[in-house]
């Protein structure tokens, strides 16, 4: 598990240093795309996987998709339910980075970079604060 969160810490880190690109940068440059693009996928593998690993472990629980697992994960109490809801969308978000490449809006993965370190690190806030206590 600690070497997931570390994965995750190292895609924070990164994607931290990204958004400081201002947008027509972003635009521009391809190898920042590229990268932006790929630990964005990695974060939310991490968050899934961990969950998943939560769920499994800790309640016998499954889920078929990944937005369901951080559905749960707020039914549960592993995180907040509010902010399981603000944020399983990002799921979707992963599918069309992965399966839908041909047709990802820049503007949309430059918008989701300014956010996606924050909840990323929170996601490892929480789930940190649950293994902890179980």
């Amino acid at each position: 598990m600690s070497e997931k969160l570390a994965k995750l810490d190292e895609a924070v880190n990164l994607l931290k240093e990204y958004r400081l690109a201002p947008y027509e940068n972003f635009l521009s440059d391809k190898t920042l795309q590229g990268s932006t693009m790929y630990y964005m996928i990695i974060g939310v593998e991490v968050i899934v996987d961990i969950g998943m690993h939560i769920l499994s472990s800790a309640y016998h629980a499954t889920a078929r998709e990944y937005k369901e697992v951080i559905e749960k994960l707020g039914e549960y109490e592993v995180i907040p339910e509010k902010f399981a809801k603000e944020n399983a969308d990002m799921a979707k978000f992963r599918n069309l980075l992965v399966h839908e490449y041909g047709i990802v809006n820049l503007e949309q993965v430059y918008n989701n970079l300014q956010k996606a370190p924050d909840i990323f690190r929170q996601f490892a806030k929480y789930y940190v604060e649950f293994l902890e206590k179980n």
